[in-house]
């Protein structure tokens, strides 16, 4: 690492890592300026393994691991100290990955993360609003993000410069190709097959889609999309429209895969994903009507870069993905009838109380942002059962997907939204004891804040309008202003105080 003096800049290397389902990438940025000063990639046949036999074999993870760790010399060789590695979601789909993932610590010393799909997209999202110039200017008008994995795809919609939605199916070309390359040589309606088997996955999309958005981009994101690139563009920077992509599509259609890979200069295993990542941009077009096509060369190595100097170093890119975040745990609560005022009201005390009690909890700002996404979400159960709508907040937060949000982060939210009304966590508390210790401390301090929030608004009259939050040495005082009777409030808030008794240590007193 090179430190400068006088008035030479601090050159800060950070290097990211990338295990994907067909390819290992190591990037070594200088952060300065953040440049990328070294990018090696490598063939893995990971993807192959998981959808042929549910397990990554132990030749694939002896070749992972000497790429591996030839990337930590690489590392060596710069003087790289800083890095992230983490594996793409779908690596989890193996049967073995968590003892791959020790076995790539044992071998090369590298800690690597298990990416759910919800961060993995978040961190490509990034990526793509950072390379993409006039992104904030495109996502004005119905854009849609059409991220296709080796074996999933995303489905990201922005629109009037905000983000809308978001969705993973479990669709990419490598899964197509492994699951009916056994009727390629034997069924003469292979291409039709194909297509009724990416219809049959992305049906289900219209359920939850957006109605009102008026489509007028597609950007095509992928990082195993290097077939398609020789195909369609002649550059990264190519804007393409549905007629020039159309005719293309028919060009490559009954052309076999051989004469594909000769044809773009691309490996045989590409050529062969060019046809299903073809179809899937294709029937996409078709169900948004989507006026033209850009492509993306930001990948998950990219967005890990993005990502590092966004939480670290503070740099600005005009989208804000902490927004996106928020905005996905809304559709969530739109979805299941959530009211939007009893929310707004919660969300509003949980946060103040959280900024004014922090000498108490000593808890950071992702803990913060836990707290708005569960307080969002807490009464998503009633839309199945009013009476114990708080356990099924909690298995509706943990069956949706929220991006950015890793898997034990959701576990937290749905916890704290689990322990928010009348019950407790205990020692036989099954879904509370998942966690490690460190996070039931994190849920336990939440969830009482979030109670004494909720409270607040018990009636669902939205009497108070404003509280004051002081800290004295035996208890908490919240005083209240309100323009109408808090009886029941108080009567609540008494209930709901004893837990932040137990877990704090301070009686919480309501005034008003």
């Amino acid at each position: 690492m090179e430190i400068g003096v006088g008035t030479t800049r601090i050159h800060r290397l950070f290097a990211s890592i990338t295990v994907g389902l067909q390819v290992i990438v190591l990037k070594i940025a200088d952060m300065t300026s953040l440049t990328v000063v070294e990018s090696v990639s490598a063939d893995v046949t990971i993807g192959a393994d998981i959808y042929n036999h549910n397990m990554i074999a132990f030749r694939t993870v002896d070749q992972a691991c000497k790429v591996l760790a030839g990337f930590v010399q690489i590392m060596n060789d710069y003087g790289v100290k800083e890095y992230r590695a983490v594996a793409a979601s779908s690596v989890q789909e193996a049967a073995n990955a968590e003892y791959v993932k020790e076995q790539i610590r044992i071998k090369t010393g590298l800690n690597l993360e298990l990416l759910s799909n919800a961060e993995e997209r978040y961190l490509h999202n990034q990526a793509v609003s950072y390379k993409t110039e006039g992104f904030d200017k495109l996502i004005e008008k119905g854009t849609m993000l059409l991220d296709i994995g080796s074996g999933s795809m995303q489905l990201t919609v922005y629109d009037r410069g905000h983000f809308v939605f978001s969705r993973n199916i479990k669709l990419g070309p490598l899964r197509i190709r492994e699951m009916l390359g056994d009727l390629e040589n034997h069924a003469g309606n292979y291409v039709d097959i194909m297509e009724d088997y990416i219809i049959s996955k992305i049906d289900g999309y219209h359920q939850f889609a957006p109605s009102d958005v008026q489509y007028k981009h597609c950007v095509l994101v992928g990082t195993d999309l290097l077939a398609f690139k020789h195909a369609f563009m002649k550059s990264s920077s190519d804007t393409i429209n549905r007629q020039y992509f159309e005719d293309m599509y028919r060009h490559i259609l009954d052309i076999p895969v051989q004469v594909l890979a000769r044809q773009y200069g691309v490996p045989y295993d590409s050529a062969s994903q060019l046809l299903p990542s073809a179809m899937i941009l294709k029937i996409m077009l078709e169900m948004t009507g989507a006026k033209d096509i850009l492509l993306s060369e930001a990948d998950l190595a990219d967005g890990l870069l993005i990502n590092d100097e966004l939480d670290h170093h503070k740099r600005r890119i005009d989208h804000s993905f902490l927004e996106d975040i928020i905005i996905s745990a809304r559709n969530i609560a739109r979805r299941y009838n959530c009211d939007p005022s009893h929310i707004a009201i919660v969300e509003k005390f949980s946060l103040h109380l959280f900024d004014r009690l922090k000498p108490l909890h000593g808890l950071d700002r992702r803990s913060r942002l836990l707290l708005q996404l569960a307080a969002i979400l807490q009464d998503s159960g009633s839309y199945v059962d009013m009476n114990a709508h708080y356990i099924h907040s909690y298995y509706i937060i943990q069956a949706s997907e929220i991006i950015g949000i890793s898997d034990e982060d959701r576990e937290i939210v749905a916890n704290i939204a689990r322990y928010h009304s009348v019950e407790t966590p205990t020692s036989d508390s099954s879904a509370f004891n998942r966690l490690p210790v460190n996070s039931r401390l994190v849920v336990a301090k939440l969830a009482a804040i979030l109670r004494l929030a909720d409270a607040l608004d018990d009636s669902r009259q939205h009497k108070v309008k404003k509280i004051t939050v002081s800290l004295r040495h035996d208890k908490v005082v919240i005083t209240a202003k309100a323009d109408d009777d808090l009886s029941l409030e108080k009567l609540t808030f008494e209930e709901k105080s004893a837990y932040f008794e137990e877990v704090f240590g301070l009686k919480p007193i309501l005034r008003g």
